[in-house]
């Protein structure tokens, strides 16, 4: 990072006066060269690092030898905002000449941060320069004060790309035999599509892909959202009510070899899972109203993060989360929590981390909230032989809360850590934490190793 401050220096060096150059010449004709004697691959290395191709670009003055050092630079960074209150057509020229001149035998990554001056033509034409170089991974990002880009078909013909980032763009129709063959990373950021087919295509397109992340609006124009992609890894799904309620009616996932699930969205009806059995972790945060195989989905977890408020999703008798280690369940929705808490402990026989949390905070009223009345009359396995990390955080202090709490604190006999936090208010008032504390220290723990703590 010293040489990189350094070339950042000396780039304000060389725009000094005639007579304060003159004062320093011996001095900075010393650093010039000790710099330049490093390798190339070094040099190449350290420019890479710099913030902007301008930067980059402006230490060919530094001496004769980085005349034509950058244009081997295998990373370009391009931001238009750079140019504000200058003629974009300056900034249109510099881009395109800086990929003409590209030298560098692979360009292992494009970023253009673009707004409203540019045109889908401007990007079709950069994409090109980047495709003929083998480009490895792109970057395209339209600042979302400015609306969406058009993006051109000529991204569909590339072979080498390993990894594609978009956001804030359109995507016209894409037809098939589009194949990205190369590409394992995909971002569809606040990405706008021709409809469901255009998805479809494209990630059906991606025959390697591993890690796809999708932040949806609710104008993406998409109804039925198909991910379907066997050699699929990890999967991140966000749907964001920018304009009122969303108009997503349906995924349809079905990712044999997926590790990693994590899909928050409140509004899309229904989802329909196909078998995950390689899943490791899963954060589902949905108000799916129909759902198909959604727990069954899940059974090979073994770290499972559940929100279910508003959701419809049914349990089945007869699953088992063999492998489940980590469970944490959020406890705003009154009328569900309490049931699938009490199946899973049942069908989780491995269970050594249970956290429970009131992630909306919602106003609560501990005087209307009545008592546990569907308490089980068995004592899980995993109560009794491997739960041993118990939190509750916003606790709310109901008697049903309390109920819980006894229950598990009472039957857990391997327990070594319970931290509880309770909620600052309820009842719309501030809670006393005090005797919240007195309470929940006063009740018998099955374990007599267990560490009680409040925060």
């Amino acid at each position: 990072m010293n040489l990189i401050r350094f070339l950042l220096v000396f780039q304000g060096k060389i725009q000094m006066n005639e007579s304060r150059k003159k004062m320093n010449c011996q001095s900075r004709q010393f650093n010039v060269d000790k710099i330049s004697d490093l390798p190339e691959d070094l040099l190449v290395h350290i420019l890479s690092l710099l913030p902007t191709t301008n930067d980059i670009v402006a230490t060919s003055g530094v001496s004769k030898r980085w005349e034509s050092l950058w244009t081997k630079v295998h990373k370009l960074r391009f931001n238009d905002r750079i140019y504000d209150g200058k003629k974009y057509d300056s900034f249109l020229h510099f881009v395109e000449k800086s990929l003409v001149l590209h030298k560098a035998p692979t360009l292992v990554s494009l970023r253009l941060s673009v707004g409203p001056k540019c045109t889908a033509d401007d990007i079709g034409l950069w994409i090109k320069l980047a495709l003929d170089r083998n480009i490895c991974e792109l970057i395209i990002k339209h600042y979302p004060d400015h609306g969406h880009i058009r993006l051109s078909r000529r991204l569909c013909d590339s072979k080498t790309l390993v990894s594609l980032k978009l956001k804030n763009a359109i995507l016209g129709a894409i037809w098939l035999p589009t194949c990205f063959s190369s590409l394992k990373t995909l971002h569809l950021r606040y990405v706008k599509y021709s409809g469901d087919e255009c998805v479809r295509n494209l990630i059906s397109s991606c025959p390697s892909l591993r890690n796809l992340v999708v932040k949806r609006h609710n104008e993406d124009n998409v109804k039925r959202f198909a991910i379907i992609v066997r050699y699929l890894q990890s999967l991140t799904v966000y749907l964001s009510p920018l304009h009122g309620v969303a108009d997503s009616d349906a995924y349809v996932i079905n990712t044999p070899n997926l590790k990693y699930l994590n899909i928050k969205d409140h509004y899309t009806d229904l989802c329909s899972f196909e078998d995950m059995p390689y899943l490791d972790e899963a954060n589902l945060d949905v108000a799916f109203t129909h759902t198909e195989n959604f727990f069954e989905s899940l059974t090979s977890v073994k770290k499972l993060s559940l929100c279910l408020k508003k959701s419809n999703a049914q349990y089945p008798e007869g699953i088992i989360f063999s492998q489940l280690d980590h469970l944490e369940l959020c406890t705003c929705d009154d009328s569900k929590w309490l049931n699938i808490l009490a199946m899973l402990l049942r069908d989780s026989p491995k269970l050594r981390v249970l956290k429970l949390n009131d992630k909306n905070h919602d106003f609560v009223d501990k005087y209307c909230s009545c008592s546990w009345n569907q308490q089980p009359s068995y004592v899980p396995e995993c109560l009794t032989k491997s739960l041993e990390i118990f939190e509750w955080r916003n606790y709310k202090a109901t008697f049903r809360d309390r109920d819980v709490a006894v229950y598990i604190l009472k039957n857990s006999t391997c327990l070594k850590k319970t931290v509880i936090s309770p909620k600052l208010k309820i009842s719309g008032e501030i809670c006393d934490h005090h005797i919240i504390r007195e309470d929940l220290a006063s009740l018998f723990m099955g374990s007599s190793s267990c560490e009680l703590k409040f925060d």
